[in-house]
């Protein structure tokens, strides 16, 4: 009886190990990591700021889904335009939408071209420093909202950078 009890009790343990360990590895499927980069000055002598974005969907990859992606950033920059990696190289740039807002606007990913068989794509917005402000420190976040089977998922993360840099650069 005692030995039944044990094995039990091992078999709970080790599925309850192997159900974590699973779970863990799963959840780093999905992620977003944003970047910034400057690129130095226009013509017109403007800073320019590559906003760089990785992303992973992990097994939403595999299922029918719709990514709008959204990008945020500091007073003074205006967004320029995006690309996204599409069939494994960057493809044109496109304009990003006209907005009355002034610190956001968002785009469309097309899911079949901007994500490889293992769920992953990248992609860029261009900032310029259109106004100079009297802060020292700039940002830009991106948001991806992933709608796969009716159900949504928000990535989001954030960079930062130091606006002397980027003028002088």
């Amino acid at each position: 009886m005692g030995f039944v009890i044990i094995g039990i009790v091992l078999v709970i343990c080790i599925s309850t190990v192997t159900l974590v360990v699973i779970r863990k590895h799963s959840n780093g499927d999905i992620k977003l990591e944003v970047t910034a980069v400057c690129e130095g000055k226009n013509e017109l002598d403007q800073a320019i700021m590559k906003i760089y974005f990785t992303f992973s969907i992990g097994k939403l990859a595999h299922r029918k889904k719709e990514i709008m992606g959204s990008i945020d950033w500091s007073k003074g920059w205006m967004p320029v335009c995006y690309n996204l990696k599409e069939y494994g190289a960057y493809q044109d740039e496109r304009l990003l939408p006209v907005t009355n807002e002034k610190t956001y606007t968002t785009f469309e990913i097309n899911a079949t071209n901007a994500i490889d068989p293992l769920g992953q794509g990248e992609g860029y917005v261009v900032l310029v420093l259109e106004e100079p402000t009297s802060t020292t420190k700039s940002r830009a976040g991106v948001i991806l909202v992933v709608t796969a089977n009716l159900v949504t998922y928000q990535l989001s993360d954030s960079t930062s950078w130091n606006n002397d840099f980027a003028i002088n650069h």
